[in-house]
């Protein structure tokens, strides 16, 4: 008895040692510039669900480009931003998996699950609101070898009309070729997302209200990387206009400048 006694108190110890560890690393994971640890299995198996998850609520997805994936150096992948889809498309046709930079509000809930299956997909928390705090973690993530995904519109744009783009991918992929001392290059690839099935009322979710409304395929377009080689150099404003300039050209019928 004695020792049943003392197993389930050596089993309560354990798992409230397990719990304790648990919430500080939900905790961590939720906080502005932390790099989760990726689970490669984990991510095999989200790239299978996107791709399910795609072609039931969204249909066939053409890629256009494909070729521009297939680099691998060190890239920012940046993709127009207008609905709730747009990760899960991207997801799907990566061939290197990428760290996503994710508002870190976003990554709460179920307690603390989402945020460690988000972190062990490959999305890593930012604060929106300090948006320098990430430069340096970013910077690393890249430096590392790891493609990034950042949708530098910065936000959902319901309508389909393309936001101005924020130079955060720029000053990463600066900062980056630096830190490297030059001696890498580093690209900014523009992507777009072109939706026909565009529904401005459900553009933001969730996933349930957005039903087969937007099942008329998706079409992305992937250009040729912007490298930052030392060859020119351009502000980072510049260097952010023109990504955003290969997008704004691709032809899309529900997008606009």
């Amino acid at each position: 008895m004695k020792t049943a006694i003392s197993l389930l108190h050596y089993a309560a110890a354990l798992i409230a040692v397990w719990r304790q560890h648990y919430r500080d690393y939900v905790s961590r994971c939720i906080t502005s510039g932390f790099i989760p640890a990726t689970f490669r299995p984990l991510q095999y198996l989200a790239r299978i669900v996107s791709r399910f998850w795609i072609s039931v609520q969204v249909g066939k997805l053409k890629v256009k480009g494909r070729e521009n994936l297939e680099f691998d150096e060190r890239l920012i992948y940046c993709p127009n931003h207008s609905s709730m889809f747009d990760v899960p498309v991207i997801y799907s046709i990566m061939r290197r998996f990428p760290r996503y930079m994710t508002a870190y509000e976003e990554m709460r809930g179920l307690y603390g699950m989402k945020a460690v299956l988000m972190g062990a997909c490959g999305s890593f928390p930012v604060d929106r609101s300090h948006g320098k705090s990430v430069l340096e973690p970013a910077v690393n993530v890249l430096a590392g070898g790891e493609p990034l995904v950042i949708f530098p519109e910065g936000k959902i744009s319901a309508s389909g009309q393309y936001l101005p783009f924020k130079i955060g991918a720029a000053l990463i992929a600066v900062n980056t070729y630096q830190r490297l001392g030059g001696r890498e290059r580093v690209g900014i690839v523009p992507v777009q997302i072109c939706l026909p099935g565009r529904d401005e009322k459900t553009a933001l979710g969730p996933y349930s209200s957005m039903g087969f409304k937007w099942r008329k395929g998706v079409t992305v377009t992937i250009a040729p990387p912007v490298w930052v080689d030392g060859s020119h150099v351009v502000s980072p404003e510049k260097l952010m206009q023109e990504v955003r300039d290969k997008i704004v050209e691709q032809p899309c019928p529900t997008a606009f400048e």
